[in-house]
């Protein structure tokens, strides 16, 4: 930690740090949350200000007094250079402290792993926690406007404030520095109550006290008229009376102390190049070179730098250690202040500069250092054409895109820029940019830069790589996915790999846009799969072969199928591969009827796509949990999953736009929200024409079911009409659209939609021995065409225990429609007091008012009650504070949760609060673990 208040007399002899002058009310507030956290109640104290003004002295004074208090401190700090090391700053706090927090073999055994992002939110919160549960803790993280984006992420899930822990953070910030990242995790905290201390220029008095005690005399008039001109800024004050001491400028008799001269001295009058000419040519030279190395280097490092031994450096470093411009920092050194170092940087010509810091480079890389430690230098300073720095931030990519693949892309990317464009690799550094690019979400900037590489492609190898990267599953339609994977294959001389992985995604694609089946396909694609070896072209085929399988009827042969593919390793070559393999899974598990498979599934997969920072995957997963929550009969969650997400486009739906549509279009259904439904039918009736076949076929369903609410049977089997009823890709929708197809056929009499329902049922059961959720239904939909009440209470027997209850609910009110109409009251009561009570417990408001008016033909009132809601866990939410949680446990600002949800901030917290109340918990780290619990 640099001082910036001047621990030196005049003389150059250290001294105790001498008092804080002006700083008053900072201090009141941080003897307040010291004598809380030592109390047992944590906090989170945000220290901003200028470069110089004062921030460092205030974190020295924060650690003083907590260990004053009986806390123990924690130090970490953030480095411009090390801005790619994941938690770099955040580690040094904790596993580098002594005795260390959190299992340091733990963390080596992990590396750079997607896992390294769950460990720390997780494993190193718990070890934490451990600790303040025995002694109160002051973690201190210093400039993290320098700090790494996995330090960022993690801070916003650490450092809420949770009274009951006793940890008081307390972190320091330059301010308007830092991107985005940043500025969000700042926001975070403020909006979390965080207590924000910003530090400013100290007035003239206490100017004159700082002067004072630096003098250790009172100061003169001659003095303090000098002393005003570093416009209260502390770290100035303290250069300009060490700069009139260090020229013979101070008079101190008789105790007080007189200025000569009115100019300033040399050290802030003059510029750092003239500052630095005051030194030997040895110290000169040391300091500049120091100036281009991370903020933290050691002495072997610069040694490098001027290729000399580190012996022969001493007398040089002493020099610029007296001159107060250099120190230790435990085994490293640094500059006293980044006023200095920016100062010495800007001295130095700018070619020189830039060179100076590529040569840094190389050197660290020699001497055996990680490419994402030496990226940001590599990215400042490499020229067009620097082999070496384009391979290290290609690795470097690689290695922080297991954990942040928006950092990425932007190292990715600076690679791409110093690459020539005829050199062999460009192609496939394209396709490795714009994956990385769709994987964070930057879908515009990854068509820009593939349309522009497609166009200037210099073989058909890298026109074929680039195709294959650019099409994403949440942003392009099937149709514009085939029509790249088409066109890749139509050129000559690419390699058999990337003709098998082209093969392998077009048949996965053609599934989702069935103009006829496309097998043919599929084994073709597995057929190159297997003779390439490929593992992303194996996973794809076999993944698309397990999706036939259970449009055919054989679901647990292709949930078997599946489940091999998502045990294999996870790689990052084949990362697409792997999250699509897992997707499907999680989906077929709960066609089948096994839920809570599913649900363990998709949380799984999110907390994969979290740690990995893939926002696309992450998209996927919300849909799918959206599905899960839907065939579980949770209304409430599944709206709130879905309508997080952005409404699909006029242009372009893709399959988990429609998918999106069709989950709240149910919702709607169930609960009675006719504006909602409005408002999905819009969306279904603009799908409709240009989607693909997988589109078309939600779509008529959504189309289907609104007619069928509002009685208009015609029009529910016209959308029914031209649609397969199963087919592959079999979703977790499927079964309630046979049930609705089913229903329209009885009601008008449709001798072709009847033929096509029940060759549905044969499908469903042509499996031995059958799925059991799929027999309940093709007994339940065969029931209803014949109006069989025998079937009908036989298919509610299965689906009861199928983890399926509103296919239950509806088949045992059917059940009892059918027994009321033979005649057989009692039996037909039971099934549809079942229906109601079954109805009234997942919230399917509509469904429970058609069945109180079937049981008031037969003599029974039932009333819809609001029940009382639970006074904890989820069932306690409301509709808008689970929205609310949904998006906060997807890394969602408060700010922006604002924004999109249309409320105020106040309005927000709120609602925040009172989640966090009935749930039991304090933050959102809290919430996270909740979550991974509750499913």
């Amino acid at each position: 930690m640099g001082s910036s208040t001047g621990l030196s007399d005049v003389g150059g002899q250290r001294l105790a740090a001498p008092p804080i002058r002006g700083r008053a009310d900072e201090l009141k507030v941080i003897g307040a949350l010291v004598e809380a956290v030592a109390q047992g109640r944590g906090g989170v104290l945000v220290i901003e200000g200028p470069p110089g003004i004062g921030k460092s002295r205030l974190l020295t004074e924060v650690m003083a007094r907590a260990d004053k208090a009986g806390a123990r401190t924690l130090f970490g700090e953030a480095f411009e250079y090390q801005q790619t090391m994941p938690f770099f700053s955040l580690f040094m706090a904790t596993l580098r402290a002594d005795p260390p927090i959190g299992d340091a073999e733990a963390l080596r055994r992990l590396g750079n792993s997607a896992d390294l992002g769950y460990w720390v939110v997780h494993d190193l919160a718990d070890a934490i926690h451990a600790v303040a549960s025995r002694t109160p803790l002051a973690i201190v993280l210093e400039d993290i406007h320098w700090a790494d984006n996995g330090t960022l992420s993690a801070l916003r899930s650490l450092a809420i404030a949770r009274p009951n822990v006793a940890v008081l953070w307390v972190l320091s910030a330059r301010t308007g520095a830092g991107g985005p990242a940043v500025q969000e995790t700042l926001s975070v905290l403020q909006h979390a109550d965080a207590t924000f201390v910003r530090v400013g220029a100290m007035s003239a008095d206490a100017v004159a006290d700082m002067v004072c005690d630096s003098v250790r005399a009172k100061a003169d008039a001659s003095l303090l008229n000098l002393a005003a001109k570093a416009h209260g800024n502390p770290f100035l004050v303290s250069e300009l009376v060490g700069g009139l001491g260090e020229e013979g400028r101070l008079d101190v008799s008789g105790g007080r102390a007189v200025a000569a001269g009115d100019g300033l001295p040399r050290r802030l009058g003059v510029g750092m190049q003239q500052r630095l000419d005051l030194l030997s040519e040895g110290a000169s030279e040391v300091v500049r070179v120091a100036a281009v190395l991370p903020d933290r280097f050691s002495a072997g490092l610069l040694a490098a730098m001027l290729d000399r031994q580190p012996v022969s450096l001493l007398s040089a470093l002493d020099e610029a250690v007296r001159a107060n411009l250099l120190m230790e920092d435990g085994e490293r050194l640094r500059f006293r202040h980044d006023l200095l170092r920016e100062a010495t940087r800007q001295s130095l010509p700018r070619s020189l500069r830039r060179a100076m810091e590529r040569q840094s480079a190389s050197i660290m890389l020699g001497m055996g250092a990680d490419p994402s430690e030496v990226a940001n230098q590599l990215a400042r300073s490499a020229e067009p054409g620097d082999r070496e720095a384009i391979g290290a931030l290609r690795r470097a990519a690689q290695s922080v895109g297991r954990g942040d693949a928006s950092a990425a892309a932007d190292l990715s990317t600076r690679a791409l820029e110093l690459l020539p464009a005829d050199a062999a690799e460009h192609g496939s550094l394209v396709a490795e940019t714009v994956g990385l690019l769709n994987r964070a979400s930057r879908y515009e900037e990854a068509e820009e830069l593939a349309v522009a590489a497609l166009s200037e492609a210099a073989s058909p190898e890298d026109e074929a790589e680039i195709r294959l990267r650019l099409p994403a599953f949440t942003k392009h339609s099937t149709q514009r996915r085939v029509e790249e994977n088409r066109r890749a294959l139509e050129l000559r001389e690419i390699s058999e790999v990337t003709r098998a992985r082209h093969l392998a995604w077009l048949a996965y694609n053609l599934i989702h846009d069935q103009r006829g089946q496309h097998r043919a396909a599929a084994d073709e694609a597995a057929a190159a799969a297997a003779s390439t070896g490929d593992l992303e072209a194996k996973i794809i085929s076999e993944v698309t072969l397990a999706l036939f399988d259970c449009g055919d009827g054989y679901a647990d042969r292709a949930l078997r199928r599946l489940g091999s593919l998502c045990a294999l390793a996870y790689t990052s070559d084949a990362a697409a591969a792997h999250d699509r393999a897992a997707h499907h899974y999680a989906i077929q598990l709960a066609v089948a009827g096994r839920v809570d498979d599913a649900t363990a599934q998709i949380a799984q997969g999110t907390e994969h796509a979290r740690r990995e920072g893939n926002a696309m995957a992450l998209n996927i997963w919300v849909i799918f949990g959206g599905l899960v929550h839907l065939a579980a009969g949770r209304l409430s969650a599944a709206r709130a999953a879905v309508e997080t997400l952005p409404p699909p486009q006029p242009t372009g739906v893709t399959e988990p736009d429609i998918l999106r549509t069709m989950i709240l279009a149910e919702v709607a259904a169930h609960a009675g929200d006719r504006n909602l439904l409005q408002h999905m039918v819009n969306d279904a009736r603009n799908a409709y024409p240009t989607g693909s076949k997988f589109v078309r076929r939600v779509a008529a369903q959504v189309l289907a079911l609104a007619a069928w609410q509002r009685a208009d049977v015609h029009d529910a089997m016209r959308w029914l009409g031209g649609i397969t009823l199963l087919g592959s890709p079999m979703g977790a929708n499927v079964l309630d659209r046979v049930i609705l197809a089913a229903r329209v056929a009885s009601a008008a009499g449709d001798a072709g939609l009847r033929a096509r329902v029940l060759q549905a049922t044969e499908v469903l059961e042509r499996e031995r021995p059958p799925v059991p959720v799929f027999s309940g239904v093709a007994g339940y939909a065969r029931g209803i065409l014949e109006r069989d009440a025998a079937a009908l209470v036989t298919a509610a027997e299965l689906l009861e225990s199928s983890s399926r209850p509103l296919l239950y609910a509806a088949a045992a009110e059917d059940a009892g429609a059918e027994l009321a109409h033979i005649g057989r009251g009692d039996e037909a009561l039971d099934q549809l007091n079942a229906a109601f009570d079954t109805y009234m417990h997942h919230e399917a408001l509509t469904d429970a008012r058609r069945v109180g008016r079937e049981l008031r033909r037969l003599g029974v009132e039932r009333r819809i009650v609001s029940q009382p809601r639970a006074k904890a866990g989820w069932d306690s939410l409301t509709e808008s504070e689970l929205k609310v949680i949904n998006l906060i446990a997807e890394g969602v600002t408060n700010r922006a949760l604002a924004a999109q949800l249309h409320l105020s901030l106040h309005t927000v917290k709120t609602h925040i609060r009172n989640a966090f109340a009935k749930l039991g918990i304090n933050s959102r780290s809290q919430l996270t673990q909740f979550m991974r619990g509750s499913d």
